[in-house]
């Protein structure tokens, strides 16, 4: 989840304004999905957050891209990227991702997402645990409940018009289908009022190296960010102080500096 906000899309397209699509489409899994590669390296997945697109990482990829190839898809009916029939999950989006890599000719990466992105992550490294080297989440929640409760209490309710009357325009200025924007972001909200479900014993199958990131005061609660790092072996915590859901765009200096670190591990 992005943002339980009326500014959430606005937030999610922030970091796109002004930047020219450097990538390419690709057919898989029903969808033409985009994507854009920067650097060289080892594989490094970048999965951006619900509503948004991969333009919210060019605060990483100044950093990230002199040491790691960054894979930065837009996801099923978000960004760049094509809807498909049917309701929108985490565990979809995973599946492309994997397929993805595949057609990439990708074998193992590691993973850093935001947000959606991170619980996108966590199906990956639970589905596909050969497939994962490092897996980095900011602000992932493993239950709709692990929302702090006002959070939780807008989306209850939400409609895509919750979003503000600027979000229909900001998503057609990227989107394939700019008529699309209240299916979209009805089956986004409806995603995030019933996903995900990872049970205890799933996260404790994840095998990947793996740091579990949230702001200090981030809309997911504290006690379910910890518990997230708890339940998977070996995982460690990091709290960024002084940061909201939206650290990586925040403080990206201190962010990008320990996720590097992380990663070399």
């Amino acid at each position: 989840m992005l943002a339980l906000c009326a500014g959430a899309l606005a937030l999610a397209t922030a970091c796109a304004s002004g930047h020219e699509p450097s990538g390419r489409y690709v057919q898989l899994r029903g969808i033409r999905l985009y994507v854009a590669q920067y650097g060289r390296g080892p594989a490094l997945l970048l999965l951006h957050g619900g509503t948004g697109n991969g333009d919210q990482f060019q605060k990483q990829l100044t950093a990230f891209s002199p040491h790691y190839r960054c894979i930065v898809p837009d996801m099923c009916a978000q960004g760049r990227t094509s809807d498909r029939p049917g309701p929108l999950s985490y565990h979809a989006m995973a599946e492309d991702a994997v397929a993805l890599l595949d057609r990439l000719h990708v074998r193992r990466a590691s993973i850093m997402g935001w947000s959606d992105g991170g619980i996108v992550g966590l199906d990956i490294a639970i589905h596909h645990p050969d497939r994962v080297d490092h897996l980095v989440t900011f602000g992932a929640n493993f239950t709709p409940d692990g929302l702090n409760a006002q959070d939780v209490e807008w989306n209850r309710t939400a409609t895509p018009a919750s979003f503000g009357p600027q979000a229909p325009q900001e998503y057609a200025k990227l989107a394939p289908d700019p008529a699309h924007f209240s299916s979209a972001m009805a089956k986004i909200i409806d995603m995030w009022r019933t996903q995900p479900e990872f049970s205890l014993g799933q996260l404790r199958s994840i095998r990947a190296k793996t740091m579990i990131c949230a702001g200090e005061h981030d809309l997911i609660r504290p006690e379910h960010t910890e518990m997230l790092a708890r339940s998977i072996p070996g995982a460690t915590l990091w709290i960024v102080p002084g940061a909201s859901h939206g650290a990586m765009l925040e403080k990206p200096e201190l962010v990008n500096a320990r996720v590097l670190e992380f990663l070399r591990k």
